[in-house]
């Protein structure tokens, strides 16, 4: 990849994951403001999630068929920023808010499987370079969620608006300057997909054993990443733990993102079983926690094991799917791992604090992962 092309998708990631911690990370507090209440918040998280999985399948197949992520990732970007505008001057309208939010949801989170799809096809897979671009913007993430939490604090919500127009125009520039995939691999995959079915994407045991895992291993963490605030109280944590958190779990992403392609030297048993063990790992001391701290390092396991997983779920794709539907074939992987176990999450494990505690949802969380241990131990050939 020449220099042009390796700061050109640095930006792009760096533009969409800051976009993200500036506006979409702060969205529910935003809206908490203007009297929007925690059911309603909760609705509107369950549609942003429904419809980020419809937007996955939806644009990995108008990736795959029309063969362009740029476009895709340009109008991606300009409607979250026509969305983010309109959010925040519905000043907590509840009926614009439930048309506004599932829009939100249809274009954020699949862009990001676009913007890695991406990369990878330029990058022809090349796990090397993924890795170093890939890792820069959680970096800048944690950063980011840090300093503008003060600064929202101090000066109020309108600088939402402010870096996140400033980062959405520096990804939209950063994507018009990046070319498409390579042009043989485009017509080869516009013939297969013309003649094929997107039942395809799921031809591979291996890309079906990676789903499965996946939707044990985001069933397991997914009240973690959503319900942290309950967690951190149930241990005597405060809102301020909440940034603390947010920051160790973004930070011990990097250095594993970053060495994606010596871990992919591992065999994939091995992988299986960190991405495994590590959130088994971190559930047991949440499920002992008597303090912050060991919630914090529980976080810090479970980013690792994210850090691990994410190459590995890239590169199993890219290896197990045929190029006509690799685009599809990531969106469907990062849609069971996010969208599907998130609502899952949502539904369930509110009901099961509400009616028997925090530890108790902490124990189903550890029966469901070690589950998945099992599974990577016993089934997966190295």
């Amino acid at each position: 990849m020449n220099k042009k092309d390796w700061i050109g998708f640095s930006l792009l990631e760096i533009s969409y994951w800051c976009f993200h911690a500036s506006f979409i990370g702060f969205l529910m507090s935003y809206l908490l403001t203007k009297g929007i209440t925690n059911t309603m918040m909760s609705i509107f998280l369950a549609s942003y999630l429904l419809t980020s999985l419809l937007g996955s399948v939806i644009w990995g197949i108008v990736c795959d068929r029309f063969q362009t992520n740029r476009r895709v990732s340009i109008a991606c970007f300009l409607t979250a920023g026509l969305v983010m505008y309109a959010i925040f001057f519905s000043e907590g309208n509840i009926v614009l808010l439930g048309l506004l939010y599932p829009i939100l949801g249809f274009v954020a989170l699949p862009h990001a499987v676009n913007i890695d799809s991406w990369l990878l096809l330029v990058c022809k897979n090349d796990l090397s370079i993924y890795g170093k671009i890939r890792c820069t913007p959680s970096i800048l993430y944690a950063v980011t969620s840090v300093v503008l939490g003060r600064l929202i604090a101090a000066h109020g919500y309108s600088l939402m608006l402010v870096f996140g127009t400033c980062f959405l125009l520096t990804g939209i520039g950063a994507a018009m300057m990046l070319p498409e995939g390579e042009k043989v691999i485009q017509a080869q995959a516009k013939n297969d997909f013309e003649k094929g079915s997107v039942k395809q994407v799921f031809h591979s045991a291996s890309y079906r054993y990676l789903i499965v895992l996946l939707f044990l291993i985001g069933l397991a963490i997914a009240p973690m990443n959503h319900l942290k605030t309950a967690i951190l109280e149930n241990v005597g944590g405060t809102v301020s733990d909440i940034g603390i958190d947010g920051f160790i779990s973004a930070i011990t992403q990097v250095p594993f993102i970053a060495c994606a392609d010596k871990i992919e030297k591992l065999p994939l048993r091995v992988r299986y079983l960190f991405v495994t063990g590590l959130p088994l790992a971190a559930y047991l001391l949440a499920f002992c926690a008597v303090s912050p701290v060991m919630v914090f390092a529980g976080s810090g396991l479970i980013n690792s094991g994210i850090g691990i997983l994410l190459p590995t779920m890239r590169s199993v794709t890219e290896t197990s799917v045929s190029p006509a539907f690799r685009n599809l074939g990531h969106n469907i992987a990062d849609t069971v791992f996010n969208s599907v176990t998130g609502m899952l999450s949502l539904i369930c494990s509110g009901i099961v604090i509400g009616l028997f505690g925090v530890k108790s949802m902490l124990g189903i969380c550890i029966g469901i992962i070690f589950i998945a241990v099992i599974l990577a131990a016993v089934n997966v050939k190295s």
